[in-house]
């Protein structure tokens, strides 16, 4: 029975109902970026925008919840999900911060 929810678990990936549907949206955001500086073809470059999207992620997260250990939380849920599942998230995560781009250029372009 042990051994049947432990592969369970390991096929479904981590269970991230003990928060909130926000927040663990953007920990699946935030660890897709962690997963994708840690693939060894991508460039210093890419490693950097990467990291600078997780530093926004985790900045939601933490705005929301400052007390929990978010990165501990995401280190978790990156090693107990399976790899093809943590990238199912990159459509979504990755138009949130397209999306969330243009709004900083947007008002950095505006008329004073």
């Amino acid at each position: 029975m042990i051994v049947a929810a432990m592969m369970a678990t390991a096929l479904l990936g981590a269970d991230l109902s003990d928060m909130p549907a926000a927040s663990a949206a953007d920990l699946q955001c935030m660890g897709l970026l962690a997963v994708a500086i840690d693939d060894p073809a991508a460039s210093d470059a890419l490693k950097q925008q990467y990291t600078g999207g997780m530093m926004y992620y985790l900045g939601r997260l933490e705005g929301r919840d400052p007390a929990r250990n978010w990165i501990g939380r995401m280190l978790e849920y990156t090693d107990s999900t399976p790899v093809q599942q943590v990238r199912s998230h990159s459509q979504r995560c990755g138009q949130e911060l397209i999306a969330k781009g243009q709004e900083i250029f947007t008002q950095l372009d505006r008329e004073p």
